[in-house]
């Protein structure tokens, strides 16, 4: 079974990131001669953009017995377990009950996380955090990419 899923960043992120840059034009165009200012507002524009896209362009993969997360992969047979956790477990896993030797690939727009509990002693992580707006296929995905079970 193969998994992709790009964390892209919401609409609503765009529309706060043009009210930015809108805001940064007046500013600027306020005080400075049109040409250089237009200059500097599309500096600012291409900015905020590239921002955005390189933050939601993180990519989920499972495939070929790999879990590849971002620039993070692991085999599967380093993994010991997979669970979809809700969002209220998920910001408890963030908040009160973190574990500071866990590896995270958060987005603060998805409420949901797969923890996936490592089974390699020497790693300095005991899980990893992955946000997933499909949370229960990535985690089915992981548990059949590695043969392992549902955590309880």
């Amino acid at each position: 079974m193969t998994y992709v899923e790009r964390l892209w960043v919401p609409v609503w992120w765009w529309l706060i990131a043009l009210l930015l840059v809108a805001t940064a034009a007046v500013a600027v165009l306020a005080y400075v001669p049109p040409l250089a200012g237009v200059i500097v507002v599309g500096l600012i524009a291409l900015a905020v953009a590239l921002v955005l896209f390189a933050y939601g362009h993180t990519a989920i993969v499972v495939s070929d017995g790999e879990l590849r997360v971002g620039r993070n992969a692991i085999g599967a047979e380093w993994i010991g377990g997979v669970e979809m956790l809700n969002r209220k477990a998920s910001a408890d896993a963030l908040s009160i009950g973190a574990d500071t030797t866990d590896l995270l690939l958060t987005r603060p727009y998805i409420g949901e996380l797969v923890r996936v509990r490592l089974a390699d002693a020497a790693d300095p992580h005991a899980h990893w955090l992955i946000s997933s707006r499909r949370a229960g296929e990535l985690a089915d995905a992981i548990r059949s990419t590695t043969g392992v079970r549902r955590e309880s």
